[in-house]
């Protein structure tokens, strides 16, 4: 037995880390109160999306049984908030990891900006408002993370936000033909020959989809369904996630968002290379692939439906003007920034820039602290979904990295992170799951650590044991020897 408890840990190809024999229980698979309690939570926040609390502050409100349905989810977030909470008070004793971690930084951010909104903007209670709901968002990942297994439980609440994404992409895309003209713009840019919806008018009371929203759910939904269709599965299951796949590309092309269309070949290209047994595989196909394009023309059709049949546009649509207009906000309150929605209320214009965004809203302080965030988990998002992968693959899904690294391209034209919006209700849960992933590995190394150690003394022991007596002289004839 103590032979071969002294035997050294067994390292698995491809694991990065060593595989204890007895490793941490398991997550569990199955549905978990916990995972209940998250989904709702997080379905709470999404029904406060496309609303805002001006509607309740006309004088005339409500004016219609829609008018008053919209107003009531106008506060659907900060329930959410107050709910979590409530379960944040109950787990106080598990609470310390995350908040010194980017939900803790983020934290500081959200918090950061409520300051400022209450006693610098010139619109403060529409910038509390906006400031509590994203304070909400932080305090959701907060009350669910704190259990002892939260891996499956965050699993399963990205899965349900990117069902929502994909939800959205198949509404707007099936109301297409009903709203007609009011939503299609023609154009001989796109092989379509139309792009869908700019955002002019309302569509049951909201504020209608721009075509960049419509090809950001489009672009999510595409990427968190590519890895399921390229799995190895049953026939029909394969079939699914392909019509998916295909609807939400054809969705994507037809929105003509061109920072989503970026962003996502560039997801699309983390996931072809996540796997490392199928990275150099699904390279070669896909340089076949380009250079078969290329003999076809379509990069040069490719151009002009990205440029929408004109010239590049340097100032990308006026944005670069809306940029310098925040640079010159900056100055006016450079450490707490002016409060959420700053960008609307000091410009009149959305910033379209998520990390000036940021500084706008909670200057050097706040901003400083979510661009640390977001470091942070980019940093554990590469350790382990590419350069320490965990034996156990489930835990490291492809469209998590793919999707985190759409988000992070599109804040540069957009303002995902920075506030209140559905980019980051379908991304928040992935800093919350990086960490949780981060926490699970590091309790794996513990054991392997601790494991080793008690082989070690376990062996040395034995041996001690084993060791043979030492060699007695024989007697010598006679008595002794002079």
């Amino acid at each position: 037995m103590g032979v071969e408890l002294a035997k050294p840990l067994e390292l698995k190809r491809g694991a990065g880390w060593p595989a204890p024999r007895n490793q941490p229980a398991k997550p569990r698979q199955g549905m978990s109160v916990n995972a209940v309690v998250g989904m709702g939570l997080w379905l709470i926040l999404w029904g406060g999306y496309n609303t805002d609390i001006g509607r309740v502050m006309k004088p005339t409100f409500p004016a219609n049984t829609m008018d008053f349905i919209h107003g009531v989810r106008a506060f659907f977030p900060m329930l959410a908030g107050w709910l979590a909470l409530l379960l944040i008070f109950a787990r106080a004793n598990r609470l310390a990891y995350w908040i010194m971690g980017p939900l803790g930084l983020m934290l500081v951010y959200a918090a950061t900006g409520l300051v400022s909104s209450g006693t610098v903007s010139n619109a403060p209670i529409d910038a509390l408002y906006y400031g509590a709901n994203y304070l909400a968002i932080v305090l959701v990942l907060l009350a669910i993370a704190p259990v002892e297994h939260p891996l499956p439980d965050l699993l399963k609440v990205l899965r349900l936000t990117w069902i929502m994404g994909t939800i959205l992409t198949l509404a707007l895309l099936g109301a297409i033909p009903f709203l007609g003209s009011q939503v299609m713009v023609q154009t001989e840019a796109s092989p379509i020959g139309a792009r869908a919806y700019s955002g002019v008018g309302t569509v049951m009371g909201m504020a209608a989809t721009r075509n960049t929203g419509f090809a950001r759910y489009a672009a999510i939904s595409a990427l968190a369904a590519l890895p399921a269709f390229m799995r190895k599965d049953r026939l029909a299951v394969r079939m699914f996630w392909g019509i998916l796949l295909a609807a939400s590309l054809y969705a994507l092309v037809l929105a003509n968002g061109r920072t989503e269309i970026v962003a996502f070949i560039a997801g699309l290209f983390l996931i072809l290379g996540a796997e490392k047994t199928k990275r150099t595989v699904n390279f070669l196909v896909g340089a076949a692939a380009a250079i078969v394009l290329g003999l076809r023309g379509f990069y040069s059709k490719f151009y002009l439906y990205f440029t929408r049949g004109a010239r590049f546009d340097p100032t990308l649509t006026g944005r670069t003007k809306g940029w310098e207009k925040g640079w010159h906000l900056i100055g006016q309150s450079p450490w707490m920034g002016l409060g959420f929605q700053a960008d609307r209320h000091y410009v009149g214009v959305h910033m379209h820039n998520a990390f000036l965004h940021a500084l706008i809203q909670s200057g050097l302080l706040g901003g400083g602290a979510i661009f640390i965030a977001l470091a942070i988990v980019w940093y554990y998002l590469i350790r382990y979904f590419f350069r320490q992968q965990p034996s156990d693959r489930s835990l490291i899904p492809p469209e998590i990295p793919a999707i985190f690294l759409f988000v992070t391209l599109s804040s540069l034209t957009e303002s995902t992170f920075a506030y209140y919006s559905a980019a980051w209700l379908l991304s928040a849960p992935i800093v919350a799951y990086v960490m949780a992933l981060h926490q699970h590995m590091r309790n794996i190394s513990l054991q392997a650590s601790q494991e080793r150690r008690l082989r070690i003394r376990l062996a040395r022991r034995q041996s001690r044991v084993i060791e043979p007596l030492p060699e007695v002289p024989p007697a010598i004839p006679g008595g002794v020897p002079d």
